[in-house]
């Protein structure tokens, strides 16, 4: 165990080890979870809302459908354990590839460095969802490119890779703008162009090769500007200096920016693609904190000619060296194994934990007994308002309610959202907008929404406590005002009319 592999299996082991121990969010998870077992179910990609009372079975360009049943299917044998097992793969996949795309111009430790601090700038973005599917098809298809003169063959697999991840994440259009960076770069350098030019077609052609055809570019380009996702998710909206990803982010940009200054005086230039390539990662980051994903793993491989030019005069030694003690080696060997078995023993499937919620620690946004209480008290005719953040919990663990609102921000109707405001607001138009939406159950989060909650127990609201815990309280029809216990309705989910 050389130096050198020290390094790179530090670049593997560390992300995984991080991704291990991490909770899991289930805000953009879960669903996709259902989505998934759905459509494994009817062998069809799910085109219709099947979640939402809002909006039931209208249209829904299901543009991550590939997530869903690859999540589905990973689930299905080891349930959340196996999801967390998933996540740390693909987290590690992600900085792996990064680091070969940088060792295509860096030794081992530079490469494994560079690599890890862009796993740092952009930790916030690897929770196990869609995207984290595009982060490491990105990273694949940097490192296909950055090898292209030594390894050509490795440019053909861009065009596959590009159609999974046309089917996976919204993304996708960042490969074919990769290409199109090295094609630029190989015109510049004077280097034959033809094959990156068909490479670049067939990328293309790969993004509508997806159910639902060329509309997926439609989607890709419309959430970023879509008013209503900007504005009520907070991933969305500009990247601030003041939050941790946002200060890790700007600081990055300053390093690179000075990278390239002290790389310019010493003659060191990157070419104008390579510029641009920066610059409208940089941008990508600064609109949306779901942006950074990009610069980090993408500025890493862009930056890694210019530092290895600053390096070389340094001396720093290359990938090859003499041969090194051998108790350093062993030594260097006990780091690896004790790193590979604290990821392969802190595993969350190695846990005791419920049959719901999965092994302890795991999971956040998933209040289980809410859940079940949920389940047994609302069915397929009813209509619940839920927290946003949990609604996506409630629809794998409560399957077949009906919620308001959920994490697909774009297909709920704008009307909805305002009403949903309104309600989870707890002001006096709550109650009256609970009855005309025609709601028959109410989740609340008291940590968060303690005006509703408050309102909602209130004598003469209308309503009465169903069930509560630790984590919230579930509110159902009950007295009407002015009346006593006699007046309760006999079934107090009917006291709305049901969703046909």
């Amino acid at each position: 165990m050389t130096r050198d592999r020290l390094w790179l299996a530090l670049g593997i082991l560390l992300p995984a080890l991080a991704a291990t121990i991490a909770p899991m969010s289930t805000v953009d998870l879960a669903y996709q979870v259902r989505a998934g077992d759905l459509m494994l179910g009817s062998l069809a990609v799910l085109r219709t809302d099947p979640f939402t009372f809002t909006a039931f079975g209208e249209p829904w360009l299901n543009q991550q459908w590939g997530a869903g049943v690859l999540l589905a299917a990973a689930f299905a044998p080891a349930g959340w354990g196996g999801l967390a097992l998933l996540r740390a793969v693909l987290v590690a996949a992600a900085v792996a590839l990064v680091m070969l795309a940088a060792r295509r111009w860096l030794p081992s430790r530079s490469a494994a460095l560079l690599a890890l601090a862009g796993f740092v700038v952009g930790i916030a973005s690897l929770g196990l969802r869609a995207q984290l599917f595009g982060i490491v098809l990105f990273a694949a298809v940097l490192a296909s490119l950055a090898w292209r003169e030594q390894r050509p063959r490795l440019t053909w697999l861009v065009p596959l890779l590009v159609l999974a991840w046309a089917n996976l994440h919204g993304s996708f259009f960042l490969g074919p703008a990769a290409v199109a960076v090295a094609l630029g770069d190989d015109v510049v350098a004077r280097r034959p162009a033809a094959r990156m030019l068909l490479i670049l077609g067939l990328s293309l052609v790969a993004t509508c090769v997806t159910p639902f055809g060329p509309s997926v570019w439609g989607y890709a380009l419309g959430i970023a500007t879509n008013g209503q996702v900007t504005s009520l998710i907070t991933e969305w909206q500009r990247t601030s200096p003041l939050s941790v990803t946002g200060a890790l982010f700007y600081a990055s940009v300053a390093g690179a920016a000075w990278l390239i200054r002290e790389g310019w005086r010493r003659d060191v230039r990157p070419s104008l693609p390579a510029l641009a390539w920066l610059g409208g990662l940089a941008l990508l980051g600064a609109w949306a904190e779901r942006g950074v994903a990009w610069w980090a793993f993408g500025a890493p491989v862009a930056l890694a000619p210019t530092v290895a030019s600053l390096l070389a005069p340094a001396g720093e030694p290359g990938p090859e060296r003499k041969a090194e003690p051998q108790l350093l080696t062993v030594l260097n060997a006990a780091v690896v194994v004790i790193l590979a078995l604290g990821v392969a023993g802190l595993q969350p499937m190695l846990r005791a934990g419920a049959a719901l919620t999965g092994p302890s620690g795991l999971l956040r946004d998933a209040p289980g007994g809410l859940a079940g209480a949920l389940a047994g008290l609302a069915g397929p005719s009813d209509r619940a308002v839920v927290p946003q953040p949990w609604a996506s919990w409630f629809s794998w663990a409560a399957p077949g309610v009906p919620v308001m609102v959920d994490s697909r921000v774009e297909v709920v109707p704008a009307s909805a959202w305002e009403d949903y405001a309104t309600i989870v607001g707890g002001g006096p138009a709550a109650l009256a907008t609970l009855q005309r939406v025609a709601v028959s159950v109410v989740v609340v989060d008291p940590a968060t929404q303690s005006a509703l909650d408050i309102r909602l127990r209130g004598i003469g609201s209308g309503w009465k406590l169903a069930y509560e815990d630790g984590d919230g309280a579930i509110f159902v029809p009950g007295r009407q005002a002015g009346t006593d216990d006699r007046g309760m309705w006999s079934t107090p989910l009917d006291w709305y009319p049901r969703q046909p």
